[in-house]
C-alpha cells in the first residue's frame, strides 16, 4: 500500500508530489493516512525547504489531492 500526495507550500506556492509507500513488504507508517500525521520526520518543500509537517493542521493544509493503492 501506498499514498501520493499533490501538495502547495504555503510559504512559497510551489506545488510538488510527495509519495511515501510499503517497500517490499517492510512496515512504513504513512504520512497523513487517517488520523495520524508524522511530524517527527520532517516533508520539505523542494524549493524553499520549508517544513510542512511540523503540526498535522498545517499538514493537512497544504495537502491538494490524495491518492491511495493497493
Amino acid at each position: 500500500m501506498g499514498t501520493a500526495y499533490k501538495i502547495r507550500c504555503k510559504h512559497c506556492g510551489t506545488q510538488f508530489d510527495h509519495y511515501y509507500g510499503n517497500d517490499y513488504g517492510t512496515t512504513i507508517r504513512c504520512v497523513g493516512c487517517g488520523d495520524h500525521v508524522e511530524t517527527e520526520t520532517a516533508i520539505r518543500c523542494p524549493s524553499c525547504r520549508r517544513r510542512i509537517n511540523d503540526t498535522p493542521e498545517e499538514f493537512n493544509s497544504q495537502v491538494e489531492v490524495v491518492m491511495m493503492w493497493d
